[in-house]
């Protein structure tokens, strides 16, 4: 078996998953993250709402780069 595969049915799509691949924890925390971007693209914010998201996250990064990066640059070079 392959780790995945998607199968249109209908107007559904059926997933399987191979458990040994990716735990069920993974799973949920995937379909709540779809769940939130289907959510987002009802709201239809306006560009100015997703320009100021987009400053925000710039923002975040800009600060928070160094600490969340920290360790990996050097990972590979054991």
């Amino acid at each position: 078996m392959r780790n995945f595969s998607i199968q249109s049915v209908g107007n559904q799509a059926v997933i399987t998953v191979d458990l040994s691949f990716i735990n069920i924890e993974s799973l949920n925390r995937l379909f709540e993250r779809l769940r939130v971007e289907q959510l987002i693209r009802k709201a239809d914010f306006s560009d100015e709402v997703n320009g100021i998201g987009k400053e925000i996250k710039h923002s975040w990064w800009q600060k928070n780069r160094e600490q969340y990066l920290k360790g990996i640059a050097n990972a590979d070079c054991d």
